[in-house]
């Protein structure tokens, strides 16, 4: 059965500013059933009243007619975007159109999960009166606020709703997806970690927009065919932005095209212990070099002729958008779990594209250009990775036992410690004791000159813990825990390692001693801000947890932080 459902193109004030239709179409086809409110399998809208908090009944579905194949949820007026039931419609399907992008054969080749033990998102698209939305793990759910808009004080019914911007929807969303993919990130108390966190979810939205045939072609229109400068690709939840800061020169929440770097000095460097400001670091590197990906077929396409280019731009940025989406989304798989750093991230996009196009060195080229120019390396060699090597025990595992079975995989690490980068013990020390992730048999599309290809990988990841100093004060432990890990992805046909990568960096001491740094200054940070909690101090009143707070725990002699991410909404907003 195919649903057809209305979803936000862009925010409302910021469509009619441009002149673009505010809404499209999009297609649900994946789902095992729909529901009223809408509910699926995977994705349930719980909207609430604004005035008394009840819970409000769900938009209704109705089935297509006997002999039809096409349903819709039953809204009475698809121009009326700030009705009951088009909220509902819109934050679900660009939910589930958000998701099915990263499920695709050609990025991510399989079914997502979630983080949470249960097989619901919940979305609930008015959460009351805040100038906020965000993912949270614990309550399983995506949370969109609304708030008057400061521009206009004196009129209470202008309202800023965060569930009408696709920007933000998609935002949250990829939160929520990234929490599935890479679970350590969300206790992680590396700012480089949370940062990547706020990236990838900048950049989920970018390629929500590119993804949209109306905006495409309006915005290529009104630049001759360009994303060079800022525009609405690049302008991140812009009605939201200017709300809140009307008299900004950006006039959105982010600028993802910008110069934002780590060079002691330079204007354009960034606070090293912010994640939302580290965070533009990363998705400006990622964005310029999107915008070469589109010049370069620009130019491919229209055969050296100028002339041609602007007719072409249209076809070479849905290309390139398609393009720089697997680039950045299949790393997800190879990026190894733990505290992560920027340059690992990198490493696992260099790993994950040479893995499959050795010979075309371009893309990876401009990226080890823009993390070397915004320092977030050193050089380019420290994202240099060896793929697609022969490692001998491998010849021998069954994969689908090593997949399958949990003692099979504890056995097949514990063999090979010390290629899997896992401390060995001593005379006087034991062993470090692991932990091994589930294993995923997956199997991704790639395109290449002479057609389709299909790959066929075994992706297996063990974690570990290490101890590192806690410098924090006598008020704290003298310790903390600091979890690490590495990945190992088989090709399944030829048992070749086509990467293996780890977030161990004692053999890196420049990015070891870097990231230690970083640790300490956000972690006092948060502690100066009374964001940062230890023991008792993290329940209120009630004796119920704060959620407005990080909780620390101290537990012989280490600390231990939990839901670092939850600070990504309680200090900065989105």
């Amino acid at each position: 059965m195919k649903v057809r459902v209305p979803l936000m193109i862009q925010d409302p004030l910021m469509a009619k500013y441009k002149e673009i239709e505010p809404t499209e179409g999009f297609d649900i086809v994946e789902e095992d059933f729909f529901l009223d409110g809408p509910v699926t399998r995977r994705v349930a809208v719980l909207d609430f009243d604004s005035e008394t908090g009840d819970l409000l009944p769900g938009v209704h579905f109705l089935p297509p007619p006997p002999g039809r194949k096409l349903g819709k949820y039953d809204i009475k007026d698809d121009t009326d975007v700030r009705s009951q039931d088009f909220i509902q419609v819109n934050v679900f399907a660009t939910a589930l159109k958000k998701m099915y992008m990263f499920e695709k054969e050609d990025t991510l080749g399989r079914t997502l999960s979630w983080a949470f033990d249960s097989p619901q998102l919940l979305i609930v698209p008015r959460a009351g009166q805040w100038i906020n939305a965000y993912y949270e793990r614990d309550s399983h759910s995506l949370q969109l606020f609304y708030f008057n808009d400061p521009r206009y004080p004196d009129d209470p019914d202008r309202k800023i709703f965060t569930c009408l911007s696709r920007d933000i929807i998609a935002h949250e969303t990829g939160h929520a997806i990234l929490d599935g993919i890479a679970p350590d990130l969300y206790d992680a108390i590396t700012p480089q970690s949370l940062a990547l966190h706020e990236a990838i979810a900048d950049l989920t939205a970018l390629l929500m927009a590119f993804q949209s045939h109306t905006l495409r072609r309006v915005v290529l229109g009104h630049t001759n065919g360009s994303i060079k400068n800022s525009t609405a690709f690049s302008l991140v939840a812009e009605e939201f932005g200017k709300a809140c800061d009307p008299d900004t020169i950006v006039g959105s929440l982010r600028n993802l095209k910008n110069e934002k770097n780590l060079i002691p000095g330079d204007p354009h460097c960034v606070t090293r212990n912010e994640p939302h400001e580290l965070s533009e670091v990363l998705s400006g590197a990622l964005y310029t070099v999107m915008v070469k990906i589109h010049e370069k077929l620009k130019e491919e396409y229209a055969g050296g002729d100028p002339n041609k280019k602007f007719s072409v731009s249209g076809k070479a940025l849905a290309v390139g958008a398609n393009r720089f989406k697997c680039i950045i989304f299949r790393a997800l798989d190879y990026l190894p779990p733990g505290e992560v750093s920027f340059a690992d991230y990198g490493r696992a996009i260099i790993a994950a594209d040479q893995a499959s196009y050795p010979d075309d060195e371009q893309e990876r080229k401009w990226i080890q250009e823009e993390f070397v120019k915004r320092n977030m390396v050193l050089n380019k060699e420290a994202l240099e990775v060896k793929t697609n090597f022969e490692y001998l025990p491998l010849t021998t595992v069954d994969l689908q036992m090593l997949v399958n079975s949990d003692w099979a995989a504890y056995e097949f690490a514990n063999k090979n410690r010390e290629f899997l980068c896992i401390p060995q013990g001593s005379e006087d020390q034991p062993d470090v004791p692991f932990k091994v992730r589930p294993r995923l048999d997956v199997t991704k599309l790639y395109y290449h000159r002479d057609g389709k290809h299909k790959v066929r990988e075994c992706l297996f990841k063990v974690s570990w813990d290490q101890v590192e100093l806690n410098q924090m004060g006598p008020r704290y432990p003298d310790q903390r825990p600091i979890t690490v890990g590495t990945t190992l992805a088989i090709d399944w046909d030829t048992k070749k390692v086509r990467a293996l990568l780890t977030s161990d960096h004692s053999k890196r001491p420049e990015e070891l001693h870097e990231q230690q740094k970083d640790r300490d200054q956000m972690l006092c940070r948060l502690a100066d801000e009374g964001v940062l909690r230890l023991g008792n101090h993290v329940f209120g009143p009630d004796n119920k947890p704060l959620r407005s707070v990080i909780s620390a725990e101290s537990t012989h002699g280490l600390m231990r932080v939990h839901g670092a991410a939850r600070m990504l909404h309680i200090t900065r907003g989105l």
